[in-house]
C-alpha cells in the first residue's frame, strides 16, 4: 500500500472533490465489545479471545449486513437441529448482553438450511436453495432479507435446480451467480459420481439472478469437471469475481474460470492436486478455507476432505493463486503450524489472514481440536500463532469481520461432536500495545467524516481523522458473508492517496471487476498497522441509498406496575381480557362494565421463566398470570417458583410487531410461535407468513380503562 503524503489543498481539489461538498458526519460512539477486557500480556504479538457468550441459535450462516447488524441462522431457538427458518439479528452496538439479539422465524415458508447468499444492489441480501427434512420446502426457492427494515420475501421465481450446499456471489454487472450444490443430504455422491449427475443429484449447470427479471441457467458454463459429484467439487465451490471481471474458482481437486456473459462458458479447468490422500495431505475439499487477501489473489489453506463424515487426517499446506494474469500463478507458502479441516480463514484490514478453529482429523474434537489462532501475511509467506480459543469450532462453525476490527466467531454442530449456542470473540495484536509488563488497548486512528458512504467507481472521496498525520494506509473489505468454512464476499483493495491536514484524499477502485458492486467496510490504518473502526460504504451502487442505520431490535415494555391492554391493532376497539379463565378479544369501551374493564387489565412483571422477558398479571385476578395450555391462551394462579413449566408458559418475549409497528409476543418456551387472535379466541400459533398472522398477532399497549 502506498503512503499517504502531504499535498497542497490545490492538489486535493484537483482529484476531484469540491470544496463545497457537505461531509457525512461519522458517529463516535463507546464499543462496548472493546470494554472491561482482561488483556494479557501477550496480547499485542497473539491478540486475545474473549470470554464465550450464549448465543441464541447454532450459528453456522453469519453475515454482517449493509446497516450494521449481524445476521445469523441455521437452527431453530435453543434447538441443536438442523432447521433454516429463523434467523436472529445481532446489533454489535449492544454488546453481548440480553436485548442485544432481536431473533424472528422466516416468514416466507424458504428452509434456508445449508443455503447460499449473496448482497443485493439494494443491500438486501439474497438467500438461495438449503433445505432440511424437518420442512419439506423446496431446495429451490429463494428469499430476500433486509435487516434494515427487518422484513423477509420469498422470491416469486424458483432456481431450475436444487442448490444445497451452493456458493452464490455477486458479479461485476450486478447479478447474482450461484454455482454447485445439489438435492439436500446427497453428501455421499463422491461414491459413484456418474450415478449422482446421471440421476441429477447434484447441479452442475450456473445460474444468475437478475432483479425483475428473476432466474437464468447458464447452460454454456455446464461441467461436471467444475461442479460434478467427483471428489464432491459441487459443495460449496470457493469462487471470486476476477481481475478480468469473470469468475475464479476452486472446486474441491480443480481449478476454473467462468464467463458469465450470455449463456456462460467454463474454461482453463485444471487440476489443482490429487484427492484427499493420507500420505500427502492437499489442500483440498470442501473441508478446506479461502480468502481473496489482495485483489486477484487467494489464500486456500487446510481440507484433505470430501464431507463432514469423511475420515481423514487434516492438511498443513497453504497455497497462493495469482490470478491477475492470463493463467492462474499456483505458489506453495508456507505451511501452518497446525493441520486443519473446517477451519475459517478471515483477511483482516492489515493485510493479513487469521485462521481459527478446525480440526486435526475428520470433524472430531478432544485431542484433535485446535484452539490456536494463525496469522498468515502475505510480506513474509510466514504464520504465527495466535491466541487460542476456548470452544471447538468445526463443522457448521463460521466467522466474520465486525466492523471495530475484532472477529466474531460462532456455530459448530448440527452434526457433530458439539452443538453451539455461543460465540466467541477473536481481538487482533493490532488492537493492543505494550504497557509496563502488560498490555493495553491501542490508540486507534478515527474517522469522523467523509464525503459521502456512497462511492463511483474511480471517484476520489475525502476521509476526515484528527489522526491523519499517522495515517499510512487505507483498505476496503467486502462485508463477510460465511457458511461451510467458506467467506465468500469478503475481499482486500488497498487504497492509496494524500493528506492535507486532518483530510485524506484517496478514490474508489477504478472497476467492478477489482471491487464488484455493493458494500464494504473502509479503514484507515497508522504506521503501526492499527486500524481505525471500519465504516461501511457502498461503491458502484447508482441512485442506491447509502447503508441504512440498524432497525430497533427488541422493544421493551415499561414495569411501572401500572394497568394495562393488549389492544389488536387491526381490531383497535377491541381488548385482550379473560372471561371464564380463556383469553379472547372483545370490544372494551368507556362505557363498558367495570368487570370488563377489569378483564381487560393487566400488570407487565418481568417475564417468570426470563427476566428479559414478560408475564402479565390480572388485575382482578392478582397472582393470576396468562400463559399458554395446549396452545391456548389462559388465566391460571401462579403456584410459585417450583413450577417452571408454569413460568415458561407465562413468559412472553416482546418483538417487533408482525406488521412492522408496536409489538407480537412470542412465547419464551415456543420458540417461532405467537400469540394472535382467532375467532374472538387468542391462541399461541407458529408463525406462517401470511398478511392475516401478521395483523391477528400484532398488539399495541394502552391504559387500562
Amino acid at each position: 500500500m502506498r503512503s499517504y503524503d502531504l499535498v497542497a489543498a490545490a492538489a486535493v481539489l484537483a482529484g476531484g472533490i469540491s470544496a463545497a461538498h457537505a461531509d457525512v458526519a461519522i458517529p463516535q460512539t463507546a464499543d462496548p465489545l472493546l470494554a472491561n477486557l482482561a488483556i494479557p500480556a501477550d496480547a499485542p504479538q497473539k491478540g486475545m479471545w474473549s470470554k464465550v457468550s450464549d448465543w441464541p441459535l447454532i450459528g453456522l450462516h453469519l453475515a454482517l449486513m449493509p446497516s450494521g447488524v449481524v445476521m445469523s441462522y441455521g437452527t431453530p431457538l435453543g434447538n441443536g437441529v438442523q432447521d433454516g427458518r429463523t434467523f436472529d439479528i445481532w446489533t454489535p452496538e449492544a454488546g453481548l448482553g440480553a436485548g442485544s439479539h432481536y431473533t424472528f422465524p422466516n416468514a416466507q415458508q424458504v428452509d434456508s438450511f445449508c443455503s447460499a447468499a449473496t448482497y443485493l444492489t439494494t443491500g438486501a441480501m439474497l438467500i438461495t436453495g438449503g433445505n432440511t427434512p424437518a420442512s419439506g420446502y423446496s431446495a429451490m426457492a429463494s428469499t430476500r432479507f433486509d435487516a434494515a427494515t427487518l422484513s423477509a420475501t420469498k422470491l416469486a421465481a424458483d432456481l431450475s435446480a436444487p442448490r444445497w450446499y451452493g456458493s452464490m456471489i455477486t458479479l461485476a454487472d450486478g447479478r447474482a451467480l450461484v454455482v454447485g450444490g445439489g438435492k439436500p443430504y446427497e453428501v455421499g455422491a463422491y461414491g459413484d459420481p456418474a450415478a449422482a449427475e446421471r440421476d441429477g443429484k447434484v447441479s452442475t449447470t450456473p445460474e444468475v439472478y437478475t432483479e425483475g427479471a428473476g432466474w437464468k441457467r447458464l447452460d454454456g458454463a455446464k461441467s461436471s469437471d467444475a461442479f460434478g459429484a467427483t471428489n464432491n467439487r459441487w459443495w460449496y465451490p470457493r469462487l471470486w469475481v476476477a481481475p478480468d471481471g469473470k469468475v475464479f474458482g476452486i472446486s474441491s481437486d480443480r481449478t476454473w474460470k467462468l464467463d458469465p456473459a450470455g449463456n456462460g462458458a467454463i474454461s482453463q479447468v485444471q487440476t489443482f492436486k490429487s484427492g484427499p490422500s493420507e500420505s500427502t495431505r492437499p489442500n483440498i475439499g470442501p473441508t478446506s478455507t479461502a480468502v481473496m487477501y489482495a485483489p486477484g489473489k487467494i489464500l486456500q489453506v487446510g481440507g484433505n476432505g470430501l464431507a463432514n463424515g469423511y475420515a481423514s487426517s487434516s492438511s498443513k499446506a497453504a497455497t497462493v493463486f495469482d490470478i491477475n494474469g492470463a493463467q492462474p500463478v499456483v505458489t506453495e507458502t508456507a505451511p501452518m503450524t497446525n493441520a486443519r479441516q473446517w477451519a475459517n480463514a478471515t483477511v483482516l484490514p492489515n493485510g493479513t489472514v487469521a485462521v481459527t478453529g478446525g480440526t486435526r482429523y475428520a470433524d472430531t474434537a478432544g485431542d484433535n481440536a485446535v484452539y490456536d489462532t494463525e496469522i498468515w501475511s502475505p510480506a513474509t509467506g510466514r504464520w504465527t500463532l495466535g491466541a487460542k480459543s476456548a470452544v471447538y469450532r468445526g463443522y457448521h462453525s463460521a466467522v466474520i469481520l465486525l466492523p471495530n476490527g475484532a472477529l466474531l466467531s460462532t456455530g459448530g454442530g448440527v452434526p457433530g461432536p458439539v452443538n453451539n449456542f455461543n460465540a466467541e470473540i477473536y481481538y487482533p495484536p493490532y488492537l493492543f500495545r505494550a504497557s509496563g509488563n502488560g498490555a493495553v488497548l491501542a490508540t486507534r486512528p478515527t474517522i469522523t467524516a467523509m464525503s459521502g458512504l456512497s462511492l463511483a467507481y474511480g471517484a476520489a472521496f475525502t476521509i476526515t481523522s484528527p489522526e491523519a498525520a499517522s495515517v499510512t494506509s487505507g483498505v476496503l473489505i467486502g462485508l463477510s458473508s460465511t457458511t461451510h468454512s467458506f467467506n465468500s464476499s469478503q475481499r482486500l483493495i488497498p487504497l492509496s492517496g494524500s493528506r492535507n491536514g486532518t483530510v485524506l484524499t484517496t478514490r474508489a477502485p477504478a472497476s467492478a471487476a477489482i471491487a464488484p458492486p455493493g458494500y464494504y467496510l473502509l479503514h484507515i490504518l497508522n504506521g503501526s498497522g492499527v486500524p481505525s473502526r471500519g465504516v461501511i460504504v457502498s461503491i458502484g451502487l447508482a441512485n442506491q441509498a447509502k447503508p441504512g442505520t440498524p432497525a430497533t431490535t427488541v422493544p421493551t415494555l415499561p414495569l411501572d406496575g401500572a394497568w394495562r391492554s393488549l389492544v389488536p391493532t387491526n381490531f383497535p376497539t377491541y381488548r385482550v381480557r379473560h372471561a371464564g379463565y380463556l383469553a379472547g378479544i372483545s370490544a372494551i369501551g368507556s362505557t363498558s362494565s367495570a368487570v370488563d374493564k377489569l378483564d381487560s387489565a393487566f400488570a407487565i412483571r418481568k417475564g417468570l421463566g426470563d427476566a428479559a422477558c414478560y408475564s402479565f398479571e390480572s388485575r382482578n385476578f392478582p397472582g393470576y398470570f396468562l400463559r399458554h395450555q395446549n396452545y391456548r391462551l389462559r388465566l391460571d394462579r401462579n403456584p410459585g417458583a417450583g413450577d417452571a413449566g408454569y413460568a415458561a408458559d407465562a413468559t412472553f418475549c416482546a418483538r417487533r410487531g408482525m406488521t412492522g409497528t408496536d409489538i407480537s409476543l412470542e412465547a419464551k418456551n415456543y420458540p417461532g410461535y405467537f400469540l394472535r387472535h382467532r375467532n374472538y379466541e387468542v391462541w399461541l400459533d407458529r408463525f406462517d407468513g401470511t398478511p392475516g398472522f401478521k395483523a391477528d398477532s400484532t398488539f399495541s399497549l394502552a391504559p387500562a380503562l
